[in-house]
Order: structure tokens, then sequence, then C-alpha cells
């Protein structure tokens, strides 16, 4: 068994988190398109175990997780724009700049 994905603290948009969430007809050609793949757990059964434990922790801190719906283009255009790795950071600041995106009017007020 492989380590979480989560290594990378996800970030707080306006008392939310985004997750990056993956669907399990995806999840292995997605997990191949990561610099690295050991992070991600072997299988999508895992990784959702471990994703519904983080979403639990997360809110029990008092947040309100985000299910971001992983999207490769979206993804792999940060990556390239910002000279990033494909790897848990740029997953967890994804999942942040889409939930910023989306609850881009509660964190303005």
């Amino acid at each position: 068994m492989n380590a979480p994905d989560n290594k990378q603290q996800p970030k707080t948009v306006a008392g939310y988190i985004g997750l990056c969430w993956f669907k399990r007809e995806h999840f292995a050609d997605h997990r191949q398109l990561m610099s690295d793949p050991d992070e991600l757990f072997d299988t999508y059964d895992e990784w959702l175990k471990s994703a519904h434990q983080i979403e639990r922790t997360v809110a029990a801190q008092g947040h309100r997780v985000v299910r971001v719906p992983f999207d490769p283009v979206s993804f792999l255009l940060l990556c390239t724009t910002r000279g990033m790795l494909p790897d848990a950071k740029a997953r967890s600041q994804w999942a942040a700049m889409e939930t910023e995106r989306r609850y881009r009017h509660k964190v303005r007020g």
C-alpha cells in the first residue's frame, strides 16, 4: 500500500477546503499522469477510503469540504503555465484555485 495523496496540507478558502476528487473509471489513467504516482494509492478503493477519512478530519476542524472533480486538462494547464510538476503539491494548489473560483463571492464578501 502506498502513502495517501494528501501530504500537502489542503488550502483553506473562506472556510472551504477543496480536495482533488477522482472518479473510479478514470483513476488509473489519471494516476499515470502524475510525476508522483507512488504518492497515490494503488487502487481507487484505497484512495477513496483515505479521501473519506480526510473529509471527516477536515470537517471536524470546522471547515467545509469541496470535492473538486479532477479535470486533467485544467490541472496540466496549471502545471505547464506555472512550471510545476504534476504532483501532490500541484494537486493541492489546483484544488484550492478551483475552490476559490467557485466560492469567490464568499471570499470577497
